[in-house]
């Protein structure tokens, strides 16, 4: 399985059309047109994860910087996404215990805050900001 990112897509656009779109260059698996959580209008952007990598190489040749419905269309691989949303970041993996760097071993460990500690943390960062 091969996870391709789509953007630029025509808003008015759902994900029939993009099966039928991506069908041409290979299998497709799965389709998710994101969309905002309120209106559920599409954001203009999505996901395509098609079943071989030799697919993913065509639909890429076959439709990236294409024009849809007067929008050019950007498709390439999608990055893989840590739990927390973001790209992981190679150079913060550096000083990783297991490279024998970062944190000496005889350091404590740090410290959990306790669920009262939190919500003051919360409660004053927020009456700062106001």
């Amino acid at each position: 399985m091969v996870k391709l990112f789509i953007v630029g897509i025509p808003r008015d656009m759902d994900e029939v059309e993009l099966v039928e779109l991506f069908s041409a260059h290979g299998t497709v698996d799965t389709v998710t047109v994101v969309t905002n959580r309120v209106t559920g209008e599409s954001k203009g952007y999505g996901f395509i994860t098609m079943a071989d990598p030799a697919g993913a190489e065509r639909a890429i040749a076959a439709l990236d910087q294409a024009e849809i419905d007067g929008r050019t269309v950007s498709v390439r691989f999608a990055e893989e996404r840590h739990k927390s949303g973001r790209v992981p970041d190679p150079s913060r993996l550096a000083g990783h215990r297991s490279t024998g760097q970062g944190k000496p071993e005889n350091a404590p460990p740090p410290k959990k805050a306790s669920y009262h500690e939190a919500l003051t943390v919360i409660f004053v960062t927020r009456c700062r900001v106001a």
